[in-house]
C-alpha cells in the first residue's frame, strides 16, 4: 500500500493507517509526505504481534532524492514534487 499524506489531515491519516493496516494484513505500507517541511518517504513493514498488539515492527525513513527500497520494489524519489508553499 502506498499513500500520499494530505496537506490538511496528515497526522490522522498516518496514525489511523499505522494502527489499522497491520491488523488488516497489509504487509507493507509506504507513506509519501510531500509537505514542504517534510519531503519524506517512510516504509513500514514486518507486521507482527507484540506486547502492544499487531504493529509494523520495521520503519525505514528516506528523504526525497533517496532511492527507496520497499519489499521487491525500488522507488527513485529525486523527481517527486512537494506541495506548493502557498497551496
Amino acid at each position: 500500500m502506498v499513500e500520499v499524506v494530505s496537506r490538511t489531515n496528515s497526522l490522522t491519516d498516518i496514525r489511523h493507517a499505522l494502527h489499522d493496516y497491520p491488523r488488516m494484513g497489509v504487509p507493507l505500507y509506504v507513506v509519501v509526505d510531500p509537505r514542504t517541511d517534510k519531503r519524506t518517504v517512510t516504509v513500514h513493514s514486518d507486521p507482527s504481534e507484540g506486547p502492544d498488539g499487531i504493529r509494523y515492527r520495521k520503519t525505514v525513513p528516506y528523504a526525497f532524492g533517496d532511492t527507496v527500497s520497499a519489499g521487491r520494489w525500488t522507488l527513485e524519489t529525486e523527481t517527486l514534487k512537494s506541495y506548493p508553499a502557498d497551496w
